[in-house]
């Protein structure tokens, strides 16, 4: 590789690619590769080592994952438009209790979750991180 300022560093000098016999490059990619896919496996770099998994697993679920769909699996639901109005006024009253917005896949797992356990979706909301803001 090139160095300096201006230079493009993925350009490729031509006498290494002269001396280098065609199986290297292929040895270093799988290296690389392999670095890359261990570095992307982690979710934080800041948590990394031993208590980084144990700090990343303490925080409620709300905190923890980086958008609504991570570590979820998508579920076809046919609903009826009761259920669905049902769904509506329950993010109405959970958002107005926590006094803030709550995502829509969020109330409807908690509805599901509620049912199951005998609980409230606010309690399961409650559980996952919703009504944690800071003051």
């Amino acid at each position: 590789m090139k160095s300096g300022a201006g230079d493009d560093p993925f350009a490729e000098d031509s006498s290494e690619a002269e001396d280098t016999p065609p199986d290297a490059d292929t040895d270093q990619d799988d290296v690389v590769s392999e670095e890359t896919q261990s570095d992307s496996g982690s979710s934080s770099s800041s948590l990394t080592g031993p208590s980084g998994q144990a700090q990343t697993q303490s925080l409620p679920y709300k905190y923890r994952r980086d958008s609504v769909k991570q570590g979820r699996n998508q579920q076809p639901v046919f609903l009826q438009s009761e259920t669905e109005e049902l769904i509506e006024e329950t993010i109405d009253r959970i958002e107005e209790r926590f006094d803030e917005n709550i995502y829509k896949t969020d109330v409807v797992e908690a509805m599901l979750v509620a049912g199951g356990e005998g609980t409230t979706p606010e309690a399961v909301l409650q559980r996952w991180g919703y009504g944690m803001k800071n003051r």
